[in-house]
């Protein structure tokens, strides 16, 4: 199995609870999450995909796993193929998924990271506002979306003009 099938696997799964699930973003964070989301109610959720054990045992030696205060997600998930992790294997407080056969069963629920990084997650929600920002062009990111073209926001539909061109709103 790949790691770009977990990621998407992961997303899917996240997706079932979470209003917003970001993967595979890279930013100046110490912890670039393969995925995370954000859930009602719930708070974050950090999906780790590991394909291999080798990977597994590589991630511990990640500062943010050797100081989980430092680490992104209130909730937080190894997500592998089936038996690569062991429950017994697992840090404290985190959660196991296994995919067998393209489905995901838990094998232990995450318990809670109430001293995560809440600014190292703030963060990495800004480089995703700028990065969409970028995306949309001249026109500012709040007026795209409560604009004309909210409808298309939420679709993830770009903006067909520039917004000092269009009649998005008269100024006394």
């Amino acid at each position: 199995m790949r790691h770009s099938t977990l990621v998407s696997i992961g997303m899917k799964w996240l997706g079932r609870n979470c209003s917003v699930v970001l993967s595979e973003y890279a930013t100046a964070a110490l912890e670039n999450p393969d995925v995370i989301g954000w859930a009602p109610e719930a708070g974050s959720v950090l999906v780790e995909c590991k394909v291999t054990r080798a990977d597994f045992l590589r991630d511990a030696g990640k500062a943010v796993r050797k100081s989980p205060w430092e680490g992104m997600g209130h909730r937080r998930y190894y997500l592998c193929p089936g038996g690569v992790i062991q429950v017994k294997d697992l840090p404290p407080k985190w959660g196991l998924l296994w995919v067998e056969k393209g489905q995901v069963s838990v094998k232990r629920e995450a318990r809670g990271h109430p001293e995560r990084n809440l600014l190292a997650e703030v963060r990495f929600l800004s480089a995703m506002l700028r990065r969409a920002q970028i995306r949309i062009g001249t026109r500012p990111l709040s007026e795209w979306l409560r604009g004309e073209n909210r409808f298309e926001a939420k679709l993830g539909v770009p903006p067909n003009r520039d917004w000092k061109t269009a009649n998005v709103c008269s100024l006394p």
